[in-house]
């Protein structure tokens, strides 16, 4: 509850930051005539959509099951994760129409120093946000906090932008004005696929795709080492937002009793939970060991290890 505690914190300060940065940027960037410091100004307040979303998905997927949702909220993270992807993936393609257009038409701003250091504050804060965000992401495993993280990503290079072109007309000249929009076409193409691997993620979560091969074996090897456990087959693990989803059939010593079978499948599933705090449930169907059940892999030896018989 702590570390979900913490990314809800991360978050409502990323909607302070950007309701404050984006007034000032837009004020500041009408002061100073910079049409660039005022586009990025509706950015930083456009990213505040995405902050409510995130917001929203954190919330949701903490509520508990209910009638409606018997296995839980938690895939309003992954939808979360998808708008934000979609809406990232959106900016950048309007972010390189614009810098195409503003190229060809060669467009220029008439700043001032005030723009510049609003610039230069911009970036410096939405970079510390998108490494705090990116850390507390990494530590609860949030795939929904990751994504609006990199969504802070693109509005320090938006402020990075603006503040290269702002520094090149003031200390140069107009005449490299073009320098902005180029580097906004290049760095455009490089979030939008950024963006897309959100969207990727995301369905694959949606569509039940399975993780990572390594956690997948990190999980399981938690199985035999149980006593009792001599087998087990038809492992299966799916993400479920944050969160992984496990089932498997276990193999036990057929003359035992149904509650010192029970007994050993809630060991494997406290097993389990304890030491993988992503996994949000165990489901398990106890078998006997007999020869019509027990698989050629997946039998334990006498120093409690083997291998899964995949399905």
């Amino acid at each position: 509850m702590e570390k979900k505690q913490e990314g809800l914190s991360v978050t409502w300060l990323s909607v302070w930051m950007n309701i404050a940065l984006g007034a000032l940027k837009c004020a500041i960037g009408l002061a100073a005539h910079s049409a660039a410091l005022l586009a990025d100004g509706l950015h930083s307040l456009v990213d505040l959509s995405t902050d409510v979303v995130a917001l929203f998905g954190l919330k949701m997927a903490a509520k508990p099951r209910d009638d409606n949702h018997p296995y839980g909220h938690h895939r309003f993270a992954s939808l979360s994760s998808l708008f934000i992807g979609l809406a990232l993936l959106g900016f950048c393609v309007g972010l390189i129409i614009s810098s195409l257009h503003q190229l060809v038409d060669g467009d220029s701003a008439d700043p001032a120093w005030p723009a510049l250091a609003a610039a230069a504050v911009s970036l410096v804060a939405k970079e510390w946000l998108f490494l705090r965000t990116r850390r507390i992401a990494h530590k609860e495993k949030s795939r929904l906090l990751l994504a609006n993280a990199l969504h802070h990503r693109t509005d320090s290079l938006s402020s990075a932008l603006v503040l290269v072109a702002l520094l090149a007309i003031l200390l140069v000249g107009p005449q490299l004005a073009f320098l902005d929009k180029l580097v906004g076409i290049i760095l455009g193409g490089w979030l939008g696929l950024e963006a897309m691997k959100i969207i990727v993620h995301t369905c694959n979560d949606l569509l039940d795709t399975a993780p990572d091969r390594a956690v997948i074996n990190d999980i399981r090897e938690h199985i035999l080492p149980v006593p009792g456990a001599v087998a087990y087959h038809q492992f299966r693990v799916r993400r479920v937002g944050d969160m992984l989803d496990v089932d498997l059939h276990l193999q036990v010593d057929g003359e035992l009793s149904v509650e010192a079978g029970h007994e050993i499948a809630r060991k494997v599933r406290d097993n389990i939970l304890s030491r993988h705090k992503e996994v949000l449930d165990v489901l398990i169907h106890v078998e006997p060991a007999s020869e019509e059940h027990l698989r050629e892999v997946g039998v334990s030896d006498q120093n409690g290890e083997g291998e899964e018989n995949q399905r």
